[in-house]
């Protein structure tokens, strides 16, 4: 060990309880900042890996809106279809649609969200138990399935709700359960059901116009480059629909959430505003705590570099210590808080705010020892300009 971080470490231990108050202190908003930093980047971090999950390099939505952040409907899907497979670098292409139905079964009647899928392969929902739904055939989702004590074989009876006002008709749709699945989509507690596209389309008595919800486009190479210039083709070929690459869509989330990123930067400012007051008290006390010793050893022919630097590595020193307790604290923080934000109606269940990754937990690591660094260079710089003779002498009076 160097002697200015022997002397720094000797120092911060002379007064253990107080400093470790201090330090205690600092923890607090140490796991403030990893907190705010994680938050700051959380939603783009899991929403792109939600994504990336999916497969699909290009989705597609009704013109100015998100997927699904509206009723609005893509019309002539399977002419669309047809065209947008045209295009070279389309792999396959998928699509959704989505609608509130009523469900009835073992004399209950209830509200859930309904998925008419058009897949060439099941990446949106895993089987759990049962198969494939046929014609006639519909998957559930587990909730539903444990709320109201459903299973595979199980016969219910489907219809749009209002649609009797509108047509004069009572459409009830007999089905049968062929399955449970994990939808990748669904938010905590939301009752789900899904079938083949062109059977929703009948029951909402839509299929004349094809419509769906979103469209995704699968590219035969994972190539970001040539899917931001498709999707910018698409923009452009067909005013009715948007777009978006994984990059866009995140963009396009994050400017809608923008009210996130702006409370943790605010917060993670007045947490490094009070780190770096915290560290200079302490610094500052010790500084003054010793001036009568600083000053002997510099009489005594220690240098000016030695006596900075020790000051200096009391607030790095003091940075690290409070750091391992902030992360421990900020991690403990972080699953409480992102437990209360991913209770939300319509967030999907894998979804986080606060995802731990290397770069962020660095990143408050780096910015913690900065503004130690920054705190201590007062009390050091005032170390070393001491009038030795001076001091030394009212300190022996």
């Amino acid at each position: 060990m160097s002697l200015p971080l022997y002397l720094a470490v000797r120092n911060l231990l002379r007064n253990p309880a107080r400093n470790f108050l201090y330090i205690l202190g600092i923890s607090i908003t140490a796991a403030l900042l990893l907190d705010m930093i994680l938050l700051s980047s959380g939603l783009s971090v899991s929403l792109e890996r939600i994504l990336n999950d999916m497969g699909y390099e290009i989705r597609i939505s009704p013109r100015g809106t998100l997927p699904f952040e509206t009723d609005a409907q893509i019309r002539e899907y399977s002419k669309l279809k047809e065209q947008l497979g045209r295009i070279p670098a389309v792999d396959h292409i998928d699509a959704m649609l989505g609608t509130t139905v009523e469900i009835e079964a073992k004399r209950q009647t209830y509200t859930t969200f309904a998925l008419g899928l058009d897949q060439r392969r099941p990446v949106l929902y895993k089987i759990i138990s049962g198969s494939e739904p046929g014609p006639g055939e519909i998957l559930i989702n587990a909730y539903l399935a444990r709320e109201k004590h459903l299973a595979p074989g199980d016969r219910v009876f489907l219809r749009i709700p209002g649609q009797s006002q509108t047509t004069g008709r009572d459409e009830r749709a007999p089905f049968t359960i062929r399955g449970i699945a994990y939808y990748a989509l669904d938010a905590e507690g939301q009752f789900t059901i899904s079938c083949p596209l062109a059977v929703l389309q009948r029951l909402m008595q839509q299929q004349g116009s094809d419509p769906v919800s979103a469209i995704m486009i699968r590219l035969k190479k994972k190539d970001s480059p040539a899917a931001s210039r498709i999707s910018v083709q698409i923009n452009a070929s067909y005013p009715q629909i948007t777009s978006y690459t994984i990059d866009s869509v995140i963009r396009a989330v994050d400017k809608q959430l923008s009210y996130f990123k702006q409370f943790a930067y605010i917060l993670g400012g007045i947490s490094l505003v009070t780190t770096f007051v915290l560290i200079f008290i302490i610094t500052t006390i010790s500084f003054h705590d010793r001036v009568g010793e600083i000053a002997l050893l510099r009489a005594i022919g220690l240098s000016h570099r030695t006596i900075f630097t020790t000051v200096l590595l009391e607030g790095i020193v003091t940075s690290i210590a409070s750091a391992i307790f902030g992360f421990l604290l900020g991690k403990l923080v972080a699953l409480y808080l992102d437990a209360i934000l991913t209770s939300a109606p319509g967030l999907p269940e894998t979804f986080s705010f606060f995802v731990m990754q290397p770069q962020a937990v660095w990143r408050a690591l780096i910015t913690l020892l900065l503004t130690g660094f920054f705190a201590g260079l007062y009390p050091a710089s005032a170390a070393i300009s001491l009038p030795v003779a001076g001091t030394l002498r009212e300190e022996m009076l």
